[in-house]
C-alpha cells in the first residue's frame, strides 16, 4: 500500500507540471507567438475559454500545445494569460469501483464506466511491415497502447445537471483505451457554466492525457493529448 501511495504521489508531482489549461484573458483572447519573447512573432490568436495543453513555465512564458481546425499547434504565451483546470471549482469523488466512478456535488452528478475490451468483435488493423502491432482499431488511430490490444475501454460517461442528463457520444471515446478511473478529475467553471472532465491514461507505456469539455450543458468537444 505504501509503495502504491508513493507511485501515486510520484506521478502527480510529475504530471502536474503539464496540463489542460483555458485561456482567460480581460481582453478576452490571447496572442500565440512562436518564441518565448515579444516582437513581430505572433503565431495565432485564442478567444477565452479556449482549452490549451501547457507545459511548465519557463520565466514568464509558457510553451502549450493545442488543436485547432484539425491541426496540431503550438507556441508560447505569458502565463497569467491561463488558467489550469484544476483550479476551478472540483466536483468530488463520492463513490468508487474497479470500473465506475461517481463524482457529485449540489445538483451535478458525473458518472464514468469502464468495460473489458472485446477484441473479438473489433476490427483491428496491424502495421503492414510488422503484424505483431496493432495500426487502427474499428477503423481509427487509437490512444492508451503503443500497438498492443487493449484491456479495457470507457463504457460510458453520463452527466446529470439538474433534471437534464447528458450521454456523451461513442465518437467522444471509442478511440480511448485503458482508462484509469482513479486519476479522474471533474472542475466546474461556474462563471462560464462549462464542466471539464479529465484524466490521464495508459497501459503503462503510451499515456495521453484527456479532457471532455461540456458546456451550457451540451457536450462540446474533446481535447487529448500525449502524456508522459
Amino acid at each position: 500500500m505504501k509503495f502504491i501511495q508513493l507511485t501515486l504521489i510520484l506521478l502527480i508531482g510529475y504530471t502536474s507540471f503539464a496540463q489542460f489549461a483555458v485561456i482567460k484573458d480581460n481582453d478576452g483572447y490571447v496572442n500565440i507567438r512562436t518564441e518565448a519573447s515579444k516582437g513581430n512573432n505572433i503565431s495565432d490568436k485564442l478567444n477565452n475559454d479556449f482549452v490549451v495543453y501547457c507545459f511548465e513555465p519557463v520565466n514568464n512564458w509558457i510553451n502549450i500545445d493545442y488543436s485547432k481546425n484539425n491541426k496540431d499547434l503550438s507556441g508560447y504565451l505569458y502565463k497569467d494569460r491561463v488558467k489550469y483546470l484544476s483550479d476551478f471549482d472540483k466536483i468530488p469523488l463520492v463513490k468508487e469501483t474497479k470500473t465506475k466512478v461517481v463524482f457529485q456535488k449540489a445538483d451535478i452528478t458525473i458518472s464514468i464506466e469502464s468495460k473489458n475490451f472485446q477484441s473479438n468483435t473489433a476490427k483491428l488493423s496491424y502495421f503492414k511491415d510488422n503484424k505483431s502491432i496493432v495500426e487502427k482499431i474499428n477503423g481509427k488511430h487509437f490512444w492508451g497502447t503503443d500497438g498492443g490490444i487493449p484491456k479495457t475501454t470507457f463504457k460510458s460517461i453520463t452527466i446529470t445537471i439538474g433534471s437534464q442528463t447528458i450521454e456523451l457520444p461513442k465518437n467522444a471515446f471509442e478511440d480511448l483505451f485503458e482508462p484509469n478511473l482513479f486519476r479522474t478529475q471533474i472542475n466546474y467553471d461556474k462563471d462560464s457554466n462549462i464542466l471539464y472532465i479529465s484524466s490521464s491514461n495508459s497501459d503503462g507505456a503510451r499515456s495521453y492525457e484527456l479532457a471532455w469539455v461540456i458546456e451550457k450543458g451540451q457536450y462540446k468537444e474533446r481535447k487529448v493529448a500525449y502524456g508522459f
